[in-house]
Order: C-alpha cells, then structure tokens, then sequence
C-alpha cells in the first residue's frame, strides 16, 4: 500500500475507532513514515555512544538477504501461522505453500497488532497497522527474493512484489497474478483494500466490536471516496480530496516534520571532520521522531524474537 491508505485512509480509521484527533494523526504518520523512514542515522546526544536508528523500508531491493530479512517480513510481509497458509486466498495452480507466505489478516499479524494495542503506544500502534494493512495488498508474496514471488518467467526480480511493480499497492487497480488458481488470479485492490478497511476498524475499534452499521457506513465511504478502476493510478490527487473530507480537522503529512523537531544537522567543520554530522535538539525524549525510532526497535524485537525466529528454524529444519 501506498499514502493513500497508510495515512489517508488509517487516519480515517483511527478517528472512527475512537482515538483522539491527536493519536489518529500519530497513528497515521507513524504508519506512513514506516515507508519513509529509510536512511540510518548515528545521532550525538553529548556522550560516547550515539544513537543508531533502524530502518523500516529499503529503497534498495538488492541489499543482502540478511537485510531484507530483518526489514521487509517485520514491516512489510508478515508470514502467516502455519494454520494460516492453506487460506483460500493463498491457493495457487502449482500447490505450492511456503513458511514466509504473507497472509492477509493472518495470525501473526494480528498478534503483532493486538500487542501494539495494548502498550497504548500510537507510533507503535502506526507501524502495527502498517503491517497488518499490507498484508492484504502484499498477500502471496515472500519479504525477501525467492521464486516464489515470480510472476514472471526467470526474471531476477523474484523480491516481494517487485515483478507486478506498484500495482498490489494503489487503491482502484486491478491487475493479473497467474500464480494463483483462475478464480483468484485477477485481482481487485478495491476489494482487498475494503477488506482491510473493515478488519482493521474491527481491530482499533476502542468499545470492542464495533457495530455493522457503523462498520458498513465506514466501509462504503471509503469506497465512494476510492471510486471507480484506475489501472495507472492517474486520479490518486483526487481521491485524496475525498479522504480529506472524511478526516476531522486534517493535518497535512510531511515526511520531515518529526525529523526536524528533533535533530539538527551540523555543517562539515574542516578543522574537526570527526565531529557529529547530526546531534538532538532539546527536549529530543519527548519528541514524535525518537518516540517513532524507539517503536521501530520494539517492533522489530517482537517480529524477529516471537515469529521469525521460530519460522527460521523450521525452515532450517526442513532444509
């Protein structure tokens, strides 16, 4: 998934759940800026050791395995349990099955989300949602390059979704996924984004179990706001207008904002070419960005301790 959903469309979410205008914005920015928090910093607070933030998106599809590894399964491509992979939506003509398949609203994933949940943190919250969101846009794709993810013949750019390019993550596209049986193979976004809309609300919803006509009222004005096909992603501006309009007291989404307010970054001294290039500004504890970092480490800790560990050993195993 693209903006549309992992701010527009999660903000519009996060308001109706019931969270304060306030968290629903740092849910949704939390939940983009996981795409966007893609360069490693070494921040100087005034001692020996800075900080070293994670990335949770690589615009570098050919960096190591190990890499990809750590980032896209944890962010991108949860697996799904093991009672998860015989889903319907995960029936393909040749049988396969496989340990990292990405499952939309599966077992992990909402493990992973209830737990953000519950810590009542709304960047953790945000990079949960993330997650569980594209695994219905990335459903049937492995996080990391194996023929799995082939959708085409001896191509080398078997990683994620990379041969069907940004289709699986615009909103009103339909495209061909001939891995999976017939009745499956022709993909409608607007669905599958519906169907995230739909569990995610039931998911945040802070009374418990919302109620259908709320869920259906929700539902159908994202759908309107979506609108009709659009293959090449040409009416994106204008059905971010529609989202706007959903959205009580919009803020806008700028990817440096939270950055800004908490690191300063200092000019190249020729006489000290050792020192920081970035340092923290005052009050950084307190700040949207290193609360954000410090969410993506927790994030990243649970994923690999509780859910890909244990799937890597039995890939060993099998192997």
């Amino acid at each position: 998934m693209d903006k549309e959903f992992h701010f527009y469309i999660t903000y519009i979410i996060s308001q109706r759940a019931g969270f304060s205008d306030e968290d629903s914005y740092k849910i949704a920015y939390a939940s983009q800026y996981t795409d966007d928090n893609n360069t490693k910093y070494s921040i100087s607070g005034g001692d020996p050791d800075p900080f070293e933030t994670y990335i949770s998106q690589t615009i570098d599809i050919t960096q190591p395995q190990a890499t990809l590894m750590r980032i896209y399964p944890a962010f991108h491509f949860m697996p799904g349990a093991e009672e998860d992979l015989f889903a319907t939506s995960a029936h393909r003509h040749d049988g396969k099955l496989h340990l990292l398949n990405t499952i939309p609203n599966g077992t992990n994933s909402k493990k992973v989300l209830q737990n953000a949940l519950e810590s009542e943190n709304p960047y953790r919250i945000g990079i949960a949602v993330h997650m569980y969101t594209d695994s219905f846009a990335h459903q049937n794709f492995l996080g990391f390059g194996d023929s799995f993810n082939s959708l085409i013949a001896l191509s080398p750019l078997n990683i994620g979704h990379a041969e069907a390019g940004h289709k699986p993550d615009w909103p009103a596209a339909q495209w061909d996924d001939h891995r999976l049986v017939p009745s499956l193979a022709r993909v409608d976004n607007k669905i599958r984004f519906l169907w995230a809309v739909q569990y995610t609300y039931s998911l945040l919803n802070k009374d418990g179990p919302p109620d259908q006509g709320d869920t259906n009222q929700l539902v159908t004005d994202i759908a309107q706001a979506i609108g009709l096909r659009d293959n090449n992603n040409l009416l994106s501006k204008n059905r971010i207008k529609e989202y706007k309009r959903l959205i009580k007291d919009p803020k806008e989404y700028d990817e440096y904002v939270w950055f800004n307010k908490a690191v300063k970054e200092k000019q190249f001294d020729l006489d000290s070419p050792y020192a920081p290039r970035y340092v923290w500004k005052a009050g950084y504890e307190t700040s949207d960005w290193y609360q954000f970092q410090m969410a993506v480490k927790e994030h990243q800790k649970l994923v690999v301790d509780e859910i890909l560990k244990p799937i890597f050993a039995k890939m060993e195993a099998i192997i």
